[in-house]
């Protein structure tokens, strides 16, 4: 029994922890958005996402979501769905989508800046990752809406359904019972990913990406912190390559292809899952984004090889 309740002791103390630090960020966020929703701003507000949100298929009030996960983190951006939810009903389609473009491009200015300090341009890498994000959001609407796939109306189940015209009483209850639950899906996150790491699940994600990786002109030597970030996110993965990158261990183009891959394609795990429980669906979230990342930087790739080192130091590695 002992053993049992040691293995669980630090996932939920890390888990208390996160949780803690997270409450700062969503309880002004929550709070900031329904008064948004009260006074009639996000209306004015969304009018300025509408042309990029049509163009992904997307209401102009998940362009509020979206530009708080590129400027917060998902964290931040998950509770402004389910605060604008009711006021911008989405399909299940839809939330892929939104979830889809979210996991590319989140967490913009912490993240870039590990990217940037490892050397690759901070506004090359960026653009990529925004870009990229549009990029995938419009292929996956035109092919959702093509074939009629996930259509239904998206719901969270494990949310209270808050009505869009609810008083201060009513969001206020309903709120706290959302931040509640959200501690027990945080919780479950950590416990299934350390059970991932006991289970070695990680490494045989590893050894599955390891051979494709090697086809994007990725050396051997940046395969292992590539799939580092891939698995466990762009802060682990970019912090291994920065101190690869001082040791001088690895080529420029390596650095650069390595964390293009991650920009595109990082936290294969708890990132995925977080968005999962959304609601959105795997097709988009983790099979489509996998294999548009792969397609970008086989394509990026191709550029690098061809491009005279003088003019990639130039647009595409910014050391500083």
């Amino acid at each position: 029994m002992l053993p049992i309740i040691n293995w669980f002791k630090k996932p939920v103390c890390d888990s208390v922890t996160l949780y803690w630090e997270l409450l700062k960020v969503m309880v002004p966020i929550m709070i900031l958005v329904r008064l948004g929703v009260e006074f009639g701003m996000i209306e004015v507000i969304a009018q300025i996402f509408t042309p990029f949100m049509d163009l992904v298929g997307l209401p102009p009030e998940a362009g509020i979501i979206w530009t708080t996960a590129m400027l917060v983190n998902i964290y931040a951006a998950m509770v402004a769905l389910v605060t604008l939810l009711p006021e911008a009903p989405m399909t299940i389609a839809q939330v892929t989508v939104l979830g889809t473009m979210i996991l590319i491009a989140h967490s913009l200015p912490i993240e870039q800046r590990i990217v940037q300090k490892a050397g690759p341009s901070f506004t090359a890498t960026t653009a990529l990752r925004v870009a990229g994000a549009m990029a995938l959001g419009a292929i996956l609407n035109v092919f959702y809406s093509s074939f009629n796939m996930l259509s239904e109306p998206a719901h969270i189940d494990w949310l209270p359904a808050t009505e869009a015209n609810a008083t201060w009483q009513e969001w206020a209850i309903d709120s706290a019972i959302s931040l509640f639950t959200i501690f027990w899906i945080i919780l479950a996150l950590v416990i299934v990913l350390k059970a991932f790491e006991d289970l070695k699940i990680n490494d045989l994600i590893s050894k599955v990406l390891s051979p494709l990786l090697s086809l994007l002109g990725i050396s051997n030597h940046a395969i292992p912190v590539t799939l580092i970030g891939v698995v466990l996110g762009l802060g682990y993965g970019g912090a291994l390559i920065l101190r690869e990158a001082k040791e001088g261990n690895m080529s420029k183009q390596d650095i650069f292809l390595s964390l293009s891959f991650m920009c595109l394609f990082h936290s294969a795990l708890e990132d995925t899952l977080l968005i999962f429980a959304l609601g959105a669906d795997l097709s988009g979230i983790l099979i489509a984004r996998f294999l548009f990342a792969f397609i970008v930087v086989f394509l990026l790739s191709q550029l690098v090889k061809r491009l005279p080192q003088p003019l990639f130091d130039k647009i595409l590695f910014s050391k500083g």
